[in-house]
């Protein structure tokens, strides 16, 4: 080969280690960076084969950089208390698109709630690219359906469609020859229709209108003509709010008489919508199976169901279920009180991100949206196939194509909300390449040296 041939060995040894060196200083430089995935550089040695006669020859060229790999083992999780803050543990990469819909992938998973437009937010990255999921119920997806959901700032207000109630009346209380709708007249005293000590006990509920305001109701019940019987009378706290008109019954909308067993279970019910001027319009309740009822606030109708835990079969027996209404030797007592109803609320936090990818919102009315579920996607045996582009970003070559899944399936990846996943880099073994390569960069030059040295020698003597 010569000295001039030793020197442009040395010359690849010095070319080939100073790549690795930039390798190695990329994976130090990147140990804080949230989702890195470290580099491997690959050496190979060059040869030049010759046959001349019957002996092959092969002489070293020197090496040159096969490749540079990325490794895609998992980093350390840290949490950070932030729940848009996301790990994957596991396989997987977060599926991110720009504004120009170009779609990348990140194991970064620093997302933040940016604005998007002036009614709704969405989950980005610093780069402002979108978080991209599907519909909260979707059990699978793939490129074509994900796409970057939207937070509603405001949730629009419910107007109350159940109410259900835990109640147990006091069977203590003396039989009523007279009625609550013989009581009640809200002509002669809109402020209190029935007056106090007429019945013998009331329930104050709340529900929402159509608008979102707070409606107060008042269930009043009364014990019936006979020892194992209740009435209950369900009325507007302020009767001036019934929409259907005047008359003696104004703010008066269900009525009805609930008849008990010996052990103080539900045995029969009958109820009938009240109108303005006392008719009663029996309820079909083995249509039904619960009271339904037309309340009118000011005009605006929405139908309510009263749930108090039985359901009334088609051949009108009683299905008593959990949380069912009771009559016993005890006061009166309201065990729960749910309904259905919210007011408008403004978009608050984002609550919580499930290991399964669930994002849900909550508002400043205590209600809560499932905004959108997160997928990921897997590239199992060929990650290869990605490249890396910066920002912490990997985007496929032409022929790749991921599968897409919901994080938590399988042995597949699942996510951390409140955690962020570090970097790969193992610091120990970067420092001891660094030393391999830096002993090695300094023998490479050292062959050169020598090489020049007695080409030099060489050169005087003629």
């Amino acid at each position: 080969m010569g000295l001039f041939g030793s020197i442009y060995t040395g010359c690849s040894g010095v070319y080939a280690t100073s790549i690795g060196m930039k390798v190695i200083a990329d994976n130090i430089s990147n140990l804080n960076t949230t989702g890195f995935k470290g580099s491997r550089y690959e050496f190979m040695n060059e040869l030049l084969s010759c046959t001349q006669e019957v002996l092959e020859k092969e002489k070293g060229l020197g090496c040159f950089i096969k490749n540079i790999r990325t490794l895609y083992t998992q980093g350390g999780i840290t949490t950070t208390d932030i729940s848009t803050d996301l790990a994957i543990s596991g396989k997987g990469f977060f599926i991110v698109q720009d504004k120009d819909g170009n779609i990348f992938y990140t194991r970064d998973g620093q997302f933040f709630i940016n604005e998007v437009d002036e009614d709704h937010l969405a989950l980005q990255n610093s780069m402002g690219m979108y978080l991209l999921g599907a519909d909260p119920t979707a059990t699978s997806a793939n490129l074509d359906n994900l796409q970057p959901y939207l937070i509603p700032k405001v949730m629009d207000a419910k107007a109350t469609s159940n109410i259900k109630a835990e109640l147990i009346l006091d069977s203590r209380k003396s039989v009523n020859d007279q009625t609550l709708i013989d009581k009640y007249d809200a002509q002669s005293n809109p402020e209190e229709p029935i007056g106090n000590g007429k019945y013998d006990w009331v329930f104050n509920w709340s529900i929402y209108d159509n608008k979102g305001d707070s409606i107060p109701l008042k269930l009043y019940v009364d014990r019936g003509n006979t020892s194992n019987s209740y009435e209950m009378l369900l009325a507007l706290a302020d009767p001036s709010l019934d929409g259907r008109g005047n008359g003696k019954f104004k703010g008066a909308f269900l009525y009805g008489n609930l008849t008990f067993g010996a052990s103080g279970d539900i045995v029969s019910a009958d109820f009938s919508e009240v109108g303005v001027d006392g008719t009663l319009t029996p309820i079909d309740l083995t249509q039904t199976g619960k009271p339904v009822f037309n309340l009118n606030i000011n005009g605006n109708n929405q139908s309510i169901t009263l749930d108090l835990g039985f359901t009334v079969n088609s051949d009108s027996s009683i299905k008593r279920e959990s949380g069912v209404i009771k009559m016993l030797a005890n006061p009166f007592t309201q065990l729960s009180f749910n309904q259905d109803g919210y007011p408008q609320g403004i978009f608050d936090r984002i609550e919580v991100i499930t290991e399964e990818g669930l994002i849900r919102a909550w508002y400043t009315n205590q209600k809560t949206i499932d905004v959108s579920r997160i997928f990921l996607a897997d590239f199992s045996g060929y990650e290869d196939s990605l490249d890396k582009i910066g920002g912490n970003l990997f985007k496929t070559k032409s022929e790749a194509i991921p599968f897409i899944f919901a994080p938590g399936s399988g042995t597949r990846g699942r996510l951390l909300s409140g955690a962020l996943e570090t970097s790969n880099v193992d610091l120990a073994t970067e420092m001891v390449n660094l030393i391999t390569l830096q002993r090695t960069f300094q023998s490479n030059i050292r062959v050169i040296n020598t090489a020049y040295q007695m080409l030099e020698d060489f050169l005087s003597k003629v």
